[in-house]
């Protein structure tokens, strides 16, 4: 899987493992893996240099608000704000209408004009079905899901993992993957 320079990341370019997590922002179970599992990902794994974490889209199509969701994500991230954007669309009870995106756009300090018009021209619409044709074609059907590995000339050799498993099962991964088997 080739990772592009651009996308959403945290944690070091130079990070020995990589995850790669394909989202759908009204999924309920990206929603428990973000309060659940992250957290503890990134303070173990992310914060330490250990782990490149990666997201791309993967709105399921009976989830009307996922692909406004998804959009409202990279319109964000044109004013420096994907993460806080990203946290606050997978937080419990986020709402993902039209309006409650906008009142959080605002709460978050961005230039609400500026996002709703980028919202609006459906600006990212592409790189969402590129990001939703990607995990297909790696055979991946719900969300979340995963790819974790390693980066060889930009391209991701991994596992895909599909599902919200708790903590202790992708710790266990990772650190088979660190030791190398």
């Amino acid at each position: 899987m080739v990772l592009e320079p651009s996308e959403q990341a945290q944690g070091s370019g130079s990070a020995p493992l990589t995850m790669v997590e394909f989202t759908d922002y009204q999924c309920p179970y990206c929603r428990r893996f973000q309060a659940e599992v992250w957290p503890r990902l990134k303070r173990e794994y992310v914060d330490t240099g250990k782990l490149r974490f990666i997201v791309r889209d993967l709105p399921l199509p009976f989830h009307a608000g996922a692909k406004p969701a998804a959009e409202a994500a990279h319109c964000a991230a044109e004013q420096g704000r994907f993460w806080p954007m990203h946290d606050a669309l997978l937080a419990t009870g986020a709402d993902l209408s039209a309006k409650g995106i906008e009142q959080r756009a605002g709460a978050l300090g961005l230039d609400v004009g500026r996002f709703d018009a980028c919202v609006a021209a459906g600006k990212y619409a592409a790189a969402i079905e590129r990001n939703a044709a990607q995990a297909d074609a790696l055979g991946l059907r719900g969300t979340p899901a995963f790819v974790i590995g390693r980066v060889r000339q930009g391209e991701l050799q991994g596992w895909p993992i599909e599902g919200a498993l708790p903590y202790e099962e992708f710790d266990a991964l990772l650190r088979q993957v660190l030791a190398g088997t």
